[in-house]
This record gives C-alpha cells, sequence and structure tokens, in this order.
C-alpha cells in the first residue's frame, strides 16, 4: 500500500480513476482514533487530520499501539503528504463501543476529488466489547453494529447526489455487505461499489432476498489465499483471492501481508489447503454447538475477562502468571449450564486439535517411511497395508 501510495500519489482521481486499492487504503485508514481530531459536524482534509492527529498522540502512545492501529497510523503519515489522498475531505467520523449490548462500530465519510464519496467501516477494534460482538455473527442476526452501521450509511449518504462506495476490513466490510443490502432503494441505486476484505459473511437466507439481488454485481468480497475470517459463515459470491506473504491463518488476515503488483492484487485461482480444512472445521464447529450454546460459551468468555480487569486486549499486556488462578476461580463462578457448556466445548475442541495434530504426524510419517525405503536397499518394501501398521 505504501509503494501504491508513493507511485500514484501525485494523481488525483479524476487523473486516476478510483480501484480496489484506494479501497482497501481506505478500509484500513479508519482504523485510525480520530475521537479528538473530527468532531460532530467537523470537516477536514486528511492532511489537516494527520497534522492534528499527531499533535494529541505521542511517538510513545503510536509506538505502543496494536498491530493494525500502528500500520494504519503509518499509512496516514504517507497518505497525507499525497495530493491524492491528502487533499481528501474527511466527515461524519464515529466511534461507539457500548458494553451493555456489546456493540462496537466505527466509521467515517471520505469525499474524494472526483465528487464520490467513500463510507468505511473499521473492523473489530482492541474492545472485548468488540470481539464479543464479532463473535455474534456466528448466532446473531442482525447484531447491534449492522443495524448502527445502516442508520449512519443513510443518513450520512443519502444527501450526496455523487456515487457512493462502501468499504471496510474483517467485520467492518460485513457493516458494508449488511448496509448496502438494506438502504433506501434511493441510496442503493447510487452505490457504484461495495469492498469487503477478509470479511466474514452471513446466514444463507440472507442472500436469497429482493434487495441484495438488487446490489449483488456491486459487491467485491475479497479474501487471502490462506483466508479463515473471509470464510467464516456463508457468502454468495465468490471472492477474489490474493496471494499473501504470510503462513495460512490469522497472520493472513493482516492485509499488509497482500500481494500487490503495480495498482492491482497478485491473485491465484484456489484457496490453500489449510484454508479449505482449518474454515470447513470452524464452520462445522459452529454448526455443531448451535446458536443458544455459542452464546453462553462468549457470555463465558466475557464474564471471564471482567473477573480478570480486561476490557480491551492492552490490558492483556499487564497480565502476568499471577491471574491464572483468577481465570480458575472465575470459572468456578459461573452459573452451572455457562460452566458445563464451557467446559465441554474446551474439552471437544481440545480433542479435535489432538486428533488434527495426530493425523499431521502420521501423514509425515508415512511420507518419511516411503522416503527413505526407497534409498536403503537392503529395507523391505512394505504393502501399503503394512506401511499403515
Amino acid at each position: 500500500m505504501l509503494n501504491y501510495v508513493e507511485k500514484y500519489g501525485e494523481l488525483d482521481f479524476i487523473e486516476k480513476p478510483f480501484n480496489e486499492i484506494d479501497s482497501l487504503i481506505f478500509s484500513q485508514l479508519i482504523y485510525n482514533d480520530f475521537r479528538d481530531v473530527i468532531g460532530k459536524g467537523d470537516i477536514l482534509t486528511l492532511a489537516e487530520a494527520a497534522e492534528k492527529f499527531y499533535s494529541i498522540h505521542s511517538d510513545e502512545e503510536i509506538e505502543s499501539l496494536l498491530g493494525v492501529a500502528q500500520r494504519a497510523s503509518q499509512l496516514l503519515t504517507v497518505c497525507s503528504k499525497s495530493k491524492r489522498f491528502g487533499s481528501v475531505v474527511m466527515s461524519d467520523y464515529i466511534d461507539n463501543v457500548n458494553d451493555a449490548i456489546d456493540k462496537q462500530i466505527s466509521a467515517v465519510c471520505f469525499l474524494l476529488s472526483d465528487d464520490s464519496l467513500v463510507v468505511s467501516f473499521r473492523g473489530t477494534d482492541a474492545s472485548v466489547a468488540g470481539f464479543k460482538e464479532s463473535a455474534m455473527l456466528a448466532y446473531m442476526f442482525p447484531i447491534p453494529a449492522q443495524i448502527e452501521a445502516l442508520h449512519y450509511f443513510q443518513e450520512s449518504a443519502m444527501m450526496h447526489d455523487g456515487y457512493v462506495r462502501l468499504c471496510g476490513h474483517s467485520k467492518g466490510g460485513n457493516l458494508a455487505i449488511y448496509a448496502s443490502v438494506n438502504c433506501a432503494n434511493k441510496l442503493q441505486k447510487k452505490i457504484s461499489g461495495v469492498y469487503a476484505f477478509d470479511a466474514p459473511g452471513f446466514p444463507e437466507w440472507f442472500f436469497e432476498r429482493y434487495d441484495y439481488h438488487q446490489v449483488e454485481d456491486r459487491i467485491f468480497p475479497i479474501n487471502p489465499e490462506g483466508s479463515i475470517v473471509g470464510r467464516a459463515l456463508f457468502m454468495q459470491k465468490p471472492a477474489k483471492i490474493v496471494v499473501s506473504s504470510a503462513k495460512p491463518g490469522a497472520r493472513q488476515h493482516n492485509v499488509s501481508t497482500w500481494k500487490i503488483e503495480d495498482d492491482a492484487f497478485v491473485t491465484s485461482s484456489a484457496y490453500l489447503e489449510e484454508s479449505d480444512r482449518l474454515s470447513a472445521y470452524l464452520n462445522s464447529l459452529v454448526e455443531y454447538i448451535g446458536d443458544e450454546d455459542l452464546e453462553v460459551f462468549y457470555d463465558a468468555l466475557e464474564h471471564t475477562a471482567n473477573e480478570m480487569g480486561v476490557s480491551d486486549f492492552y490490558d492483556l499486556k499487564k497480565v502476568d502468571t499471577s491471574v491464572l488462578s483468577i481465570v480458575i476461580d472465575s470459572i468456578q463462578t459461573l452459573n452451572p449450564r455457562q460452566k458445563e457448556r464451557f467446559m465441554a466445548l474446551a474439552r471437544k475442541v481440545m480433542a479435535d486439535v489432538a486428533k488434527d495434530y495426530a493425523f499431521k504426524a502420521t501423514k509425515k510419517a508415512k511420507v518419511y517411511v516411503k522416503k527413505i525405503t526407497g534409498k536403503i536397499p537392503y529395507v523391505k518394501k512394505y504393502t501399503n497395508k503394512e506401511a499403515d501398521e
């Protein structure tokens, strides 16, 4: 992304039309905390917002941020110094976290030089409420953030005359799709693209709705080749698959590992085998547990976090081994049903992990046996049945 800004930063959106890499950049800029930068009713250019952001936040604060927020601040610095992004006008920033109803949503509008509007939704932040709400996607529909995303999009974009685009990474991509499908028909007609980067999906029946089919051709899911999050639940439209420099799994959720050449993603024709296997397992696990027990399990996790005094992932930095007794005690204070389901699910996951580990070890052993028996002439050539034994 930084190389892209360096190469095309002096071309505005009229000179070089908007593309999917621009959308990726806007989906990451929203990870910056603009709460004390853009107040209600404020309008600032990105360059002005960056200057104010760095006057409020020290280098030490920024260095202490979690990965995605720290990378977003680096991106903000580079973008703010470019003609393409520095002159973009920002407005309507919101950042709402409500622990009482497990809601977390952050969004901002970007007005571009071609008079189009980009509405960007943040993915899950570092708060426990944000994590819990993301988990709620598996057993509740709609979640509180989806409802607020729809209201925000309609209020912010309805009066805009030009084209409108929506984007978001992770849960932010899910919110972008939800808002585009459920908004007023008049606003839906203005949408030119909805970009969802490694975003979890929806219940299958969501895609049978008429209003989804009205905007389906303008929805663009984009996932890394080792995607896990972007393959959770169900997505009707096949995603564009991007090559990543990271190992399959959680690390590929970090978009800075996605490969870009010039102004386009480097793509693959299929997901990696590890992505197929793990995403299939997680989706089957969700189905096995059921909505009611999933809610019980995540309530138990939230209870444990509260007992530990953890309200966000930054608090985990302060946690040491002495809190293990608190974790154990907090599990003991769960109500009987929570405790039973929490332990049952933990046992199942551990058993599944052990089984998977044993399968991998056996598979590697077979490959090794076949390899050495082919090289050592006096070793007996086993039949397949004997080799298995």
